[in-house]
C-alpha cells in the first residue's frame, strides 16, 4: 500500500506488470498550496489567485486503483470559492467576478478523474504525468488533460500544472470596457501548486475519525 501511495503522489511507477492494486489514503492540502488564474486584455495582464487555506476541502481521503501505468482516483473532488480570489488588480477582480457570475455560481470543481504516468527521467526525484481532470464553471462541466510534474521533500509532496482553456467552453462572454477600448483575452492559463502531506495508514486517529 505504501508503494502505490508514493506512485500516486509522486507517479513512480516502480513497475510494468499488469497487477491491479488497491489503496485508500489521507491527504492533507497545505496552506502554501495554490491556484492562480492568469489573463491578458489588449492593455495589460493580471493574475488572480488564492493559496490552500481557502480551499473548502483540505483534508480527505483517496481510492485509487492502479493497472500498469494508470492510476484511477475516486472520492477527490476540490470546491473552490470564487470569491477567495485574490488580485493587486481590483478592477479585474471586479470583472472577474461578474464574468463567472459569482452570485449565482459561488464556486468551481475540479474533479481529478486518472493519472497516466509518464516513465522516469534522468531527475529520480522529479516525475511527470498526464492528469485527466473534470472542470466545473457556472455549472457547465469540461474535461482536460493536463500534464503535470510531481516531486517531493522528507513528508511534503509537491503536484504542479498548469492549463490554458478558452472561457467560451463554459458559455462565458469576454467583457469589453471602456467602451471598447479595453477588450479581455477569451484565453486563460491556470496554474497550480498542490503541496499535501499524505498517510496510508488507515489506523491513524485521523483517517479513523474520517471514515465514519
Amino acid at each position: 500500500m505504501k508503494k502505490l501511495m508514493v506512485t500516486i503522489l509522486l507517479f513512480v511507477f516502480a513497475h510494468s506488470q499488469s497487477i491491479m492494486a488497491q489503496a485508500s489514503f489521507w491527504v492533507d492540502i497545505q496552506k502554501n498550496s495554490s491556484i492562480t488564474i492568469n489573463g491578458t486584455t489588449n492593455l495589460l495582464s493580471f493574475k488572480l489567485s488564492q493559496s490552500g487555506e481557502n480551499l473548502l476541502k483540505r483534508s480527505f481521503i483517496i481510492n485509487a486503483s492502479q493497472i500498469q501505468n494508470k492510476i484511477v482516483l475516486s472520492q477527490n473532488e476540490q470546491i473552490i470559492s470564487v470569491r477567495d480570489f485574490n488580485s493587486s488588480n481590483k478592477m479585474a477582480l471586479r470583472d472577474f467576478l461578474k464574468l463567472v457570475k459569482a452570485d449565482s455560481y459561488p464556486t468551481f470543481a475540479i474533479k481529478l478523474n486518472y493519472f497516466e504516468i509518464e516513465p522516469k527521467g534522468i531527475n529520480k526525484d522529479l516525475s511527470k504525468a498526464n492528469a485527466s481532470i473534470d472542470l466545473t464553471i457556472t455549472g457547465k462541466t469540461r474535461q482536460y488533460t493536463i500534464p503535470v510534474t510531481s516531486s517531493h521533500e522528507g513528508e511534503l509532496y509537491a503536484l504542479k500544472g498548469t492549463e490554458k482553456i478558452n472561457i467560451r467552453d463554459f458559455g462565458l462572454k469576454p467583457p469589453v470596457e471602456m467602451m471598447g477600448l479595453i477588450q479581455v483575452n477569451e484565453w486563460i492559463n491556470i496554474d497550480f501548486k498542490i503541496i499535501c502531506k499524505i498517510n496510508a495508514n488507515k489506523n491513524t486517529p485521523e483517517l479513523s475519525a474520517a471514515t465514519h
